[in-house]
């Protein structure tokens, strides 16, 4: 793994040098490999090696914006190279108590059209119901959970698709997860 982190790592720099816009994979012997390579158990160790030289330049990262921050925080803003950096503290805002807040916005309502556009005000155009809880909501009112979904809801295919991992170690993956040998594909 090392001599392919090492690789992973020079092949980035090569990325890294390129022009905006461009991403020859391509331009180191490893490159080459990779975009030749049918290999899926090679493909998965240079994938690891990656994800590892991600995590490692993220805590880079993360330990310099922090040293920033406190020069900042303590100095006041600076300008390097075409960036000024100026030191914020970031929150977020949180509910004290989520039903008083929905009994507030449901009973301060004078019609059914203003509740719904204080609804709409709070949660946004784009709000993202949580499935479960639109499944249990639609169990306890007696209606089928797929049929509230289908009415309610569809289903915005991405152009490209996502890989997704599921770590056997976890104590929530699936059981056939758990049961699968390196190499062996689920049918």
């Amino acid at each position: 793994m090392e001599t392919v982190l090492r690789e992973v790592l020079h092949l980035s720099g090569e990325i890294a040098n390129q022009e905006i816009g461009e991403e020859d994979i391509g331009v180191t012997e490893f490159g080459e490999k990779l975009i030749s390579s049918n290999d899926i158990e090679f493909l998965w160790v240079a994938r690891n090696a990656s994800g590892s030289a991600k995590k490692a330049t993220t805590s880079i990262k993360n330990y310099s914006d922090k040293k920033i921050s406190e020069d900042i925080a303590k100095e006041g803003s600076i300008r390097l190279g075409n960036e000024v950096f100026v030191y914020s503290k970031s929150s977020s805002w949180k509910t004290n108590n989520l039903e008083v807040l929905i009994k507030w916005l449901v009973k301060e309502a004078s019609t059914e059209e203003v509740l719904i556009e204080d609804l709409i005000a709070v949660v946004g155009k784009t709000f993202v119901p949580k499935l479960m809880g639109l499944d249990a909501v639609s169990k306890r009112r007696g209606k089928d959970p797929q049929v509230t979904r289908d009415t309610f809801l569809y289903k915005e295919w991405k152009d490209k698709p996502d890989l997704k991992t599921i770590h056997t170690e976890s104590k929530v993956a699936p059981e056939w997860v758990q049961n699968l040998a390196h190499g062996e594909r689920k049918k």
